[in-house]
């Protein structure tokens, strides 16, 4: 998409205390973004979840969360969201073929108890719930954001925290595009650029289909160079990833258990006899995968194995991956809790654990245990790199803040005075 997205958030502002807030005004920023995809469940890149949520907001920004039982969780919701629409969107993640159904393995049932009350019936304790119900595939469109033609119109909703500014501009574009803008002050903010990195939890997968077994594992494993992919294809802000999940996803102690991990290089195995021919699926939208794609086509191919590559529409690459592909670069927007971001890759390779086992551990044992197990490779799902949303403003932007995900909150925002 290269047209300029337009949203205009409508709505009374309120005055900055203390600050040189300046009462209304137009924030315009640019965005280094191809898609738009309006299904969450799709639009799970940091930059298209930080979009996404301008007009969509997850469960726990819509209300109160409380456990009424041990197992059970309630959301008390404002008046401008439907309980309805709640539990539509929870069912729908939960029953789809999308790895994210792990999200919410734990959940027995969603019930609208009444317009504005939504009880979220348990399996077990799942502690992390709550936090799960803050993931952007999780969001829901409540009711006062309504479309008009071009632009998104939102109406005043007085219990949501209002935005600083009267309108928010956003321009869809190339990196050196936005980057001019910026720097010709005719952007505030730039988002998906090089700098300003925040939390690095979109990580990528090379996931391969069963058959091929342990040879290719070793012929991967054996070749691939982490840090060289990350550093010379994948772009910034982005780390290596050497564990199933990121060091970014913290234990209680918000020390990561995996940051030193590191997995031993197998010997690097004899061409194969045979040639074997592969396709590689990766995600059109995505330059880095396609990159990334074309180099292990290079150092896998010395190995005898021939990939043919395929860049197909993002839904597609999901279909092919719920169908078993031959092999698939795939990325997901992984939660900061260790547990749940677990149960997403052990779901991308089709493992039928949810981690249930490890409800019965205190707080500290179980962030060890999936610690153990993220250290430990699985057999078709091999990590490659991970990423955050690199974010820039210019000095009239204030209060830009991240939540969890590494994602800016734009509604918060407000611009100094002259």
């Amino acid at each position: 998409m290269r047209a300029a997205l337009v949203l205009l958030l409508v709505g009374s502002c309120l005055a900055f205390a203390g600050g040189r807030a300046r009462a209304g005004g137009t924030l315009e920023a640019a965005a280094v973004v191809k898609t738009a995809h309006a299904d969450p469940l799709l639009a799970d890149t940091p930059i298209e979840a930080t979009l996404s949520q301008l007009t969509k907001l997850p469960p726990c920004r819509l209300g109160e969360l409380s456990r009424p039982a041990p197992r059970v969780v309630r959301l008390t919701l404002r008046a401008s969201a439907a309980a309805s629409d709640v539990v539509s969107s929870l069912l729908r993640v939960r029953d789809t073929a999308s790895p994210y159904r792990a999200l919410l393995a734990p959940l027995r049932s969603a019930t609208a108890t009444s317009a504005t009350t939504v009880d979220l019936e348990l399996d077990g304790p799942a502690p992390d719930f709550e936090a799960v119900l803050c993931h952007p595939v999780l969001a829901v469109t409540p009711s006062f954001f309504a479309p008009m033609s071009d632009r998104l119109v939102t109406n005043a909703d007085p219990a949501l925290p209002r935005a600083w500014v009267d309108g928010l501009t956003i321009r869809a574009t190339d990196a050196r595009t936005a980057e001019r803008l910026v720097a010709q002050r005719k952007a505030q903010v730039l988002l998906g650029g090089e700098a300003g990195e925040g939390a690095l939890l979109y990580a990528t997968w090379l996931v391969a289909h069963p058959r091929l077994g342990p040879a290719f594992a070793q012929a991967l494993e054996s070749t691939v160079d982490r840090p060289g992919l990350t550093r010379f294809f994948v772009r910034p802000p982005a780390r290596p990833l050497s564990t199933l999940i990121p060091p970014a996803a913290e234990g209680p102690t918000r020390k990561s258990l995996l940051a030193d991990v590191t997995w031993p290089t197998p010997a690097r195995p004899a061409p194969l006899t045979t040639p074997i021919e592969l396709t590689l699926v990766f995600d059109a939208a995505l330059d880095e995968q396609r990159a990334v794609a074309e180099r292990l086509q290079v150092k896998l191919g010395a190995l005898g194995y021939r990939l043919k590559l395929e860049a197909l529409p993002r839904k597609q690459v999901r279909e092919r991956l719920a169908a078993g592909p031959e092999l698939a670069l795939v990325g997901a927007l992984l939660p900061p809790q260790p547990a749940p971001a677990l149960s997403v890759v052990l779901a991308l390779a089709k493992e039928p654990s949810r981690l249930a086992e490890l409800d019965g551990l205190g707080e500290v044992a179980r962030a060890e245990a999936v610690a153990e197990r993220a250290s430990r490779p699985l057999a078709n799902v091999f990590p490659l790199y991970v990423q955050g949303l690199g974010v820039t403003a210019t000095r009239e932007v204030q209060h830009l803040t991240r939540d969890a995900y590494g994602l800016p909150r734009l509604d918060d925002v407000f611009l100094a005075g002259e």
